[in-house]
């Protein structure tokens, strides 16, 4: 390690663990006050104790880079965790390098540019005298003029997340330090989401100094945290619901039966012969003929159904809203009727049937598992008779069975 260098690493109490021979110097840090706190190696000279605030930050795993004054000169600060062999973190790595008048201009200039292309804005509040300084990148960031005398924060919130923000600041350890998720307004109607972390420093008395924020773009990660979000809910193939967002809406619909008195239905889909469309056309052909079939099923139904594909040929629709049994089976046999036919796919006329299991809320149970299990038991019996019908899963409750293991069927010619 260089001794000429600033160098210094600290455990997570920010106490300092190691430190080059030229910060001891500097900082005259000789050791006779024992163990040091990195505060000991910044003086007060430094404004809002920026560089112990940026340590809490990069101890919540967080690269920090900013320029501050100390040690009667300015200097570049760049701050880093330490990482456990377990993954935790362990402490901070910071450096510092002093800047010349030239060096400092030039260095300013390639901060902004990083700020600006990292999306990044950082602003102080001066508690003492009111008067609040933002960074070139938060300029860029809210299209500001950086040497504005008026600067507040909360004038950006957008509207519908005011509330939370509210809230945030409303929690009791939000006077000293705060970290939200949000949206912000500016320009001409922009609209970005933004993480805000904002911190208070005080001094030696413990009087409050000064608020020191931070403002990161984060607008890109929240569109891929939808998109996965996307992906965990939705068949791949289709875009219809998968098994998750299927379960997750029975769930609610058993809920709304038992409330408003009505009911439900669970109707569990097979396609007679898809096999041999991925023997003789291939799987390109098959996977084409599938999105055709989820296009079509959503043409029958109503946009507060859920059409949901499990996998394979497998498809499952929820039909809310009923009043009788009988409206649950003729909904399945409107739809064995449609799916009965030939179908263009990929320029293939495709013969298909269907067979269909129903099982009915809250008749058959108020278990989503239970009631999939059922319409698709009933559905493999369809199956087994030679498909191409309709299987409605009988309740003791309701009315006898017409045999040992089936309920009302329905067959078309």
């Amino acid at each position: 390690m260089d001794d000429q260098a600033l160098i210094w690493n600290t455990d997570t109490n920010l106490n300092v663990t190691s430190f080059t021979a030229r910060l001891r110097e500097l900082a005259g840090a000789d050791g006779s006050r024992g163990r040091l706190h990195v505060s000991d190696l910044w003086h007060e000279d430094v404004p809002y104790s920026v560089p112990v605030l940026a340590h809490r930050w990069a101890l919540e795993g967080e690269c920090v880079s900013f320029e501050a004054p100390a040690l009667g000169g300015t200097y570049r600060f760049d701050l880093e965790p330490l990482y456990a062999p377990d993954g935790s973190v362990a402490g901070v790595s910071g450096s510092a390098t002093a800047l010349g008048d030239a060096e400092n201009r030039l260095d300013r200039r390639v901060y902004a540019a990083a700020e600006r292309t990292a999306g990044t804005g950082i602003w102080y509040e001066d508690l003492r005298t009111g008067g609040v300084t933002i960074s070139s990148g938060l300029a860029a960031l809210l299209s500001l003029d950086p040497v504005t005398a008026q600067f507040n924060i909360r004038a950006y919130d957008h509207p519908e997340d005011r509330a939370l923000v509210a809230r945030t600041l409303a929690d009791p350890d939000a006077g000293e330090r705060y970290c939200c998720d949000h949206r912000i307004c500016f320009g001409d109607s922009r609209v970005r989401a933004v993480r805000e972390r904002v911190e208070t420093a005080f001094d030696r008395r413990g009087l409050a100094i000064a608020r020191i924020g931070t403002l990161v773009d984060i607008s890109d990660l929240k569109e891929r945290e939808a998109e996965l979000a996307d992906l965990a809910l939705c068949d791949p193939l289709t875009r219809l619901a998968n098994r998750a967002l299927l379960i997750e809406r029975l769930g609610a619909a058993v809920a709304r039966t038992a409330r408003y008195g009505t009911l439900c239905a669970v109707l569990f889909i097979d396609l007679d012969g898809f096999k041999a469309i991925n023997d003789t056309l291939g799987h390109n052909a098959g996977d084409g003929f599938l999105k055709t079939i989820a296009n079509d099923l959503q043409g029958h139904f109503r946009p507060t159904d859920t059409i949901a594909r499990l996998g394979g040929d497998e498809f499952v629709v929820l039909v809310e809203d009923l009043y009788s049994e009988e409206a649950a089976l003729s909904a399945a046999q409107k739809l064995l009727i449609g799916l009965k036919g030939t179908f263009d796919s990929c320029g293939h006329g495709i013969t298909i049937g269907a067979s269909i299991g129903v099982a009915v809320v809250p008749r058959c149970s108020n278990v989503p598992e239970e009631l999939l299990a059922m319409a698709d038991r009933e559905m493999y019996a369809v199956k087994r008779s030679g498909g191409g019908g309709v299987k409605l899963v009988a309740c003791a409750a309701v009315r006898e069975p017409s045999s040992p293991d089936s309920g009302d069927t329905l067959q078309t010619a």
